[in-house]
């Protein structure tokens, strides 16, 4: 893999394409704390992220489940302790406003978790975090404050935590992140995947001006899902960069601008 400042040439079946960090991000977007302006250097933001992820996880698109945060946050509910003290049929309401479905299902789920979270001595995320041994721990421990969160989701919360918690750094990448980063050449495949968080770190240091480590796992993790997981090249929003797209019978590697075009 040969380094070009600031993209990355990646050379597939002869064609060396040019889609480093900073363009993927630019194109697929951040990580959704970005989005939403929460800040996981504070508490309150780590509470924020766990209302937000546990939308995320409501198999809808991400666009609804980040516009159904901000209808909780708008009607003051964008919190744990705020949603624990709520109604359940005022909760309810608000994500059916929003365009979520089963929203009784999710204000139930919601409600529990934040239930638990605030009888919880210490009554926060972080406080779990430090009682916890290992990573296994942390994320039993998450499971059990909110019954019918899944593993997948704990792992989603965990993420984008790793460079505040010590634990979160054990949490290996998204499968569909790690599909994408293989696919562009950001990682070798046979790379111990608890080390490829690390690996994709050590690439972003080198770059001129890289995206957060969150973020460009969280474009990996959508360009990932559209294709590269799936194996459906031609649904790829890299285009004719896409390196499953390219001709295997190019005789030399030709260089490509980056052109990261979303495809409805």
């Amino acid at each position: 893999m040969e380094d070009w400042g600031n993209g990355l040439g990646v050379q597939e079946n002869g064609i060396m394409t040019r889609c480093g960090p900073r363009e993927i991000v630019e194109r697929l977007g951040p990580h959704p704390t970005a989005l939403l302006g929460i800040d996981l250097a504070t508490e309150a933001g780590v509470g924020q992220w766990w209302i937000a992820v546990s939308l995320l996880s409501t198999r809808v698109d991400e666009g609804r489940a980040l516009e159904a945060f901000r209808s909780l946050a708008r009607a003051g509910l964008g919190s744990p302790p705020a949603i624990a003290g709520s109604d359940l049929s005022e909760l309810e309401a608000v994500l059916s406003r929003a365009g979520l479905p089963r929203p009784d299902r999710v204000a139930r789920t919601l409600a529990r978790g934040s239930a638990a979270l605030t009888r919880h001595p210490g009554a926060s995320l972080e406080s779990i975090a430090k009682e916890a041994e290992s990573s296994d721990d942390l994320a039993a421990r998450l499971v059990r404050i909110t019954p019918g969160i899944g593993a997948a989701t704990i792992a989603a919360f965990l993420r984008p935590l790793r460079d505040h918690w010590a634990l979160a750094g054990e949490v290996p990448l998204a499968p569909a992140a790690r599909a994408a980063a293989l696919h562009l050449g950001l990682l070798r495949e046979g790379e111990d995947e608890e080390g490829e968080p690390g690996a994709l770190r050590a690439l972003l240091m080198r770059q001129a001006d890289p995206p957060a480590l969150s973020d460009l796992e969280a474009a990996l993790t959508r360009l990932g899902r559209r294709a590269c997981l799936r194996g459906h090249p031609t649904r790829c929003p890299l285009g004719s960069d896409c390196p499953a797209r390219v001709a295997p019978t190019v005789p030399a590697p030709t260089r490509r601008t980056c052109s990261l075009r979303e495809r409805p």
